[in-house]
């Protein structure tokens, strides 16, 4: 059984082999996409067209720091902060800081313990 502790270990090292397959075949096995979606939820099978469609972008800083640039299916665009794990698209606001249903919950928790 998972518990809160272990669900982002087990997340972590999923978007490790996630990596290390993609480098390796330039795509994801239907095997990986099943993973994804029983640990992060649907939203993961929607990250991914977001990564196909090439609409998200990594800013770097010179000073080193980051963020994600996600134009949504709607055209609007949204800030994804890895720094402190948030993003401004209306999914993130509902799912994670209204509803606290989401994986992220955990991350968020314990970052801010």
């Amino acid at each position: 059984m998972l518990t809160s502790g272990t669900l982002p270990v087990v997340a972590e090292e999923l978007l490790k082999k996630v990596k290390q397959v993609y480098q390796e075949l330039s795509q994801l096995t239907d095997d990986l996409l099943l993973a994804l979606k029983f640990v992060f939820g649907p939203a993961a099978l929607h990250a991914l067209e977001l990564v196909d469609r090439r609409s998200v972008t990594l800013i770097q800083s010179p000073s080193g720091r980051s963020l994600y640039q996600v134009e949504g299916s709607s055209g609007q665009v949204y800030y994804c902060l890895c720094s402190c794990l948030y993003c401004s698209c209306p999914a993130f606001m509902y799912s994670v800081l209204r509803r606290n249903d989401n994986i992220m919950n955990v991350g968020i928790s314990q970052a801010y313990i």
